[in-house]
């Protein structure tokens, strides 16, 4: 029992690491992000990989250039890339019981 309430202790003293989502929440590109993330017609379990993968990344997303159309990928649509890759890892990690 000394040892989960050394463990309770930290936690209370130290908290979670802090995701640069929280940290750059209202950096405009990423206030869109969450708009357009709002305004998907996805199911929710998508919606929140996507939310998710935006708090892990969003310090990337703000350093990668904004690119023209025709160049490259919009911001959402990295994030969709990013978060659908995120998904596989996840299930093949289930899977394979890692």
């Amino acid at each position: 029992m000394h040892g989960l309430e050394t463990l309770v202790r930290l936690n209370r003293e130290f908290g979670q690491p802090e995701l640069p989502g929280r940290r750059l929440r209202h950096h405009p590109r990423i206030a869109q992000l969450r708009t357009d993330v709002a305004r998907l017609p996805v199911d929710e379990q998508y919606r929140r990989w996507l939310y998710r993968c935006l708090n892990l990344y969003a310090d990337q997303v703000v350093e990668c250039p904004l690119y023209k159309p025709e160049d490259g990928w919009d911001d959402l649509e990295a994030l969709q890339q990013v978060t659908l890759g995120d998904m596989m890892e996840h299930s093949l990690r289930s899977v394979l019981g890692r």
